[in-house]
């Protein structure tokens, strides 16, 4: 099996953090810093520019994410320096699917077309905690257009049970 680079790259934070007994907190420092670069795309542009030095790049990203010298920070700066750091949301997603995966954590992600409620919220997650035997981290997100119901995803599996989605059904009959 041919690893990608993000995939390459995510093995050996996962394995470092793991070393360390710092899952969780590369786990969350990853995901924050990777957040902030993907709302400025303009910026991991410039730390991939080849003419500045590489001093010069990993002092621009430590003026941003600080100088700590932790695990998160000391790869992001190897990152930098070999160039890599435009690859940052595939290590990232990769990342994280080896960090699911070691604690059993299931992603699941709903859209409704309202905001769930508490109780909606957390029957869901109980159903799909029994389903699948893994805890779930529920990602929620409204899409008015559904009319009602909600589409629920999973690994490869999509279960659609929204009114919009029934309407075209009935309108294809």
């Amino acid at each position: 099996m041919t690893q990608t680079v993000g995939s390459v790259y995510a093995e050996a934070l996962f394995l470092l953090a793991q070393e360390e007994h710092q899952e969780k907190r590369v786990y969350q420092e990853l995901n924050q810093v990777t957040d902030m670069l993907l709302n400025y795309p303009e910026f991991i542009t410039l730390l991939d520019v080849p003419t500045l030095g590489i001093e010069e790049r990993i002092s621009a990203l430590q003026n941003v994410i600080g100088k700590e010298q932790g695990i998160t920070e000391n790869f992001l700066c190897l990152l930098v320096e070999k160039r890599r750091i435009n690859r940052i949301s595939d290590i990232r997603n990769a990342f994280n699917k080896m960090y699911y995966d070691y604690f059993k954590i299931a992603e699941v992600f709903v859209i409704s077309a309202v905001p769930l409620t508490d109780t909606q919220r957390q029957t869901l997650k109980d159903k799909m905690k029994q389903k699948l035997g893994k805890e779930i981290l529920l990602r929620e997100s409204v899409d008015k257009s559904l009319m009602g119901g909600m589409i629920v995803q999973y690994g490869d599996t999509r279960m659609d049970n929204s009114i919009k989605s029934r309407l075209q059904q009935f309108a294809q009959q």
